[in-house]
């Protein structure tokens, strides 16, 4: 049997972010004078980084300029409160303490700025020692680009066939593909199932349990 091994999303697979997400960003648009918006309509603005995220909920004849004013600002405002209501997903410490006892190699592969990715880890996941952990750099092409997740295959020397890409939007389903990898979808995420179908999802996983499963 071949050596398998998983690379997880971060936000809306490992953890409940979208709170202080939606939080951060509504302070940075009241700063500006923009409209802010509810929790829920933060669902389909994130998945695309930082940047993204800040041009799906400012006004659509927002300038360059000022987006980027928008961005530093928000980096800001989101790195002093990137955990108030950030929180695991029910079942996903057990499911990392379980792979990790399989001996199973694991990844973190997120949009998320890298510092704030590695907050994340050195928060919630540092005591399941995840081999690689990688969020946005500028010198590599974020999600759905298959770069960073084929870079991490190659650090686990398993071929890309054999890797599982979990993750809870189109851009995860997106770069699994690109890649050549294991197409996951989690259905506790922001998106649902829908969208994860729709892009070619391998499988659907109702919950973190079901991960397992598939591994064995």
């Amino acid at each position: 049997m071949a050596k398998k091994a998983v690379i997880f999303d971060l936000d809306g697979t490992l953890v409940d972010s979208l709170k202080d997400i939606a939080i951060c960003s509504n302070i940075v648009l009241k700063e500006f004078n923009f409209p802010t918006h509810k929790l829920d309509e933060y669902k389909n603005f994130v998945g695309g980084g930082a940047k993204i995220l800040l041009e799906n909920c400012s006004p659509s004849d927002i300038s360059e300029e000022t987006l980027n004013k928008l961005l530093i600002r928000f980096k800001k405002v989101y790195d002093t409160n990137i955990q108030n209501e950030t929180k695991p997903y029910k079942g996903i410490e057990d499911l990392l303490k379980q792979i990790k006892e399989k001996n199973i190699k694991m990844g973190i592969l997120s949009n998320k700025p890298h510092t704030l990715t590695i907050k994340y880890y050195e928060k919630f996941f540092k005591n399941y020692k995840i081999d690689e952990v990688h969020g946005q750099k500028e010198n590599i092409p974020k999600k759905p680009s298959p770069i960073a997740a084929i870079k991490i295959a190659e650090s686990f020397n398993i071929e890309c066939k054999d890797i599982f890409f979990i993750g809870d939007s189109d851009v995860d389903i997106q770069t699994a593909k690109n890649a050549g990898m294991i197409a996951v979808g989690v259905s506790w995420g922001f998106r649902g199932t829908k969208e994860l179908i729709e892009n070619g999802a391998d499988h659907i996983v109702k919950a973190p349990k079901d991960i397992l499963k598939l591994l064995e």
